[in-house]
């Protein structure tokens, strides 16, 4: 990366046999960088040193062979110098690539990069280049550089880039790059803007991505397309994941085979969509404040948690009035309460760690943690303790992640409740079927048979003003199950109950509606 900065400087791939040699250069360099691209994909435990030192130098590299192909391109360009629909291809690839890196590690774009990318997509409409198809490298597997047209590369990068604020995971980044890669082919980029049409328009002399069009007066420089297609495989797939359905073609089972898809296209359907689009604002403004707190990320800690703290609410209600009895009877009774003293109720042995509240409003908070970004992603439970608030934990998801300053992250939380508690579910219907099974041929219960009888922590979320009209309860996804009859105990009572309605899922946690099921109870 070094060298190939110095020979840029120098000004030395000026003539056919040093371009050639950094043609060979960067195709052979390419399959070790594809490589560790995988790798750091792919491996789930990896040590943060590694981890920085391949995203800073994956990075550093795409950036100098960009940077190196943008002044080709821009010097050869006048010329129509036969390799130019290869630079154009391989610069535009490098720029891809370097959005994508940021975005792994949750930044934003490099400066100026919508700029140049525009630039070079304004000199291959220039030399009638868009809708040659071209192959970016040889041997590749990364299947956004197998053969392309400009125009495609183009359409894919300014929409990655329209995804920016939402902080997907690496797996999600290459999923959307997957997608669009083989569903923009056919997709035109058109000059004139038509109303009917058109959904998503690019600014090609300013420094931003492809924006959603609302409200805004045509221009010249202005470059638009139509969505419709996109969207409609997005609800496709989605369909076919949600009813367990097999493609015919294999090129789209290996996109809903994808462990990330549904989530994935569930907000690219709502980001994408013509029809159901509705713009993420938030509903009240957040107030700064400085506060401490306990966190717990995932929901069995959350779950730990809230037991905890139920744990500690139960027992200072025990400590009933003593006026009436005297100083010695009080004095005898006092090392019953002395245990639970503030030092050693709140801080136990939990998986937890300290954060600080920067900014919050009744249905979000903005938190600062000291935390890798492999240990938290989008879709995280999250539990927050304050423990000047002693009667509230609130429980909420984690719905961004951003770096600031001192290794920090910004984590925005959606706070989906503030008045949760934990309650151990049974699984009703397993029990029915072990207690089935296991019986002789006379109806006696055999004591060796094994037992499949399930029982688990859920969180229970009560109606509340300002977050839901209904009482929910937070499953985990594994024990889900919407035809099995479940029950729990809350407040001395057993209920019995069906599950109905699926309000929000995620990796392992899935929030429902339900309905007490008379028949059973």
């Amino acid at each position: 990366t070094q060298q190939l900065g110095v020979n840029l400087k120098n000004d030395i791939f000026q003539d056919d046999q040093q371009l050639d040699a950094f043609f060979s250069i960067d195709e052979k360099s390419h399959i070790i960088v594809e490589r560790l691209t995988a790798h750091y994909i792919n491996i789930d435990n990896i040590s943060i040193e590694l981890e920085e030192r391949i995203a800073n130098a994956v990075y550093l590299y795409h950036r100098q062979i960009f940077l190196t192909y943008l002044s080709l391109v821009e010097n050869l360009a006048p010329l129509q110098h036969h390799s130019l629909l290869v630079m154009l291809s391989r610069a535009m690839s490098n720029a891809t690539e370097m959005i994508k890196w940021r975005y792994y590690n949750y930044q934003s774009a490099p400066a100026n990069i919508w700029l140049q990318i525009s630039q070079l997509y304004l000199i291959a409409e220039k030399q009638s280049l868009l809708e040659s198809h071209v192959q970016v490298y040889p041997n590749t597997k990364n299947p956004y550089q197998e053969s392309i047209t400009l125009s495609s590369a183009y359409i894919l990068v300014c929409m990655l880039g329209s995804l920016e604020s939402l902080s997907f995971k690496c797996q999600q980044i290459e999923l959307v790059c997957k997608m669009l890669s083989r569903w923009t082919s056919k997709i035109l980029i058109q000059n004139e803007y038509d109303e009917k049409k058109h959904q998503f328009y690019v600014d090609t002399v300013n420094d931003v991505p492809a924006k959603r069009i609302r409200q805004f007066k045509p221009a010249a420089n202005y470059r638009y397309w139509c969505f419709d297609s996109i969207n409609s495989k997005i609800e496709l797939c989605i369909s076919l994941i949600e009813f367990n359905i097999p493609p015919k073609q294999e090129s789209m089972n290996e996109i809903i085979s994808n462990k990330y898809a549904l989530e994935t296209m569930g907000i690219l359907r709502t980001e994408w969509s013509r029809s159901v689009y509705k713009r993420q604002r938030r509903a009240e403004d957040r107030v700064k404040t400085v506060k401490s707190a306990t966190t717990a990320y995932g929901l069995e800690n959350t779950c730990n948690q809230i037991k905890q703290h139920d744990q500690i609410q139960v027992q200072r209600g025990q400590k009933n009035y003593q006026g009436a009895q005297s100083f010695d009877e009080r004095l005898s009774s006092h090392h019953v309460t002395k245990v639970f003293t503030e030092s050693t109720i709140y801080y136990v042995d939990l998986d937890v760690s300290k954060s600080n509240i920067v900014d919050e409003s009744t249905q979000g908070v903005g938190l600062h943690v000291t935390k890798n970004t492999n240990e938290v992603n989008l879709g995280m439970m999250i539990g927050i303790f304050v423990k000047e608030e002693k009667n509230t934990i609130r429980v909420g998801v984690i719905r961004s992640i951003k770096p600031v300053a001192e290794n920090e992250l910004h984590i925005g939380v959606k706070v989906l409740n503030r008045t949760a508690s934990c309650v151990e579910v049974s699984n009703t219907s397993l029990k029915s079927h072990t207690t089935a099974t296991n019986t002789d041929g006379f109806g006696n219960f055999n004591s060796n048979a094994p037992s499949n009888y399930s029982t688990f922590s859920c969180l229970y979320l009560p109606a509340e003003l300002g977050s839901s009209t209904k009482e929910t309860l937070i499953f985990p996804k594994l024990q889900y199950n919407k035809t099995d009859i479940f029950k729990f105990t809350r407040a001395g009572k057993d209920t019995k109950i069906k599950l109905s309605e699926i309000l929000e899922q995620h990796e392992d946690w899935i929030q429902v509606t339900y309905s007490q099921d008379i028949e059973n109870n």
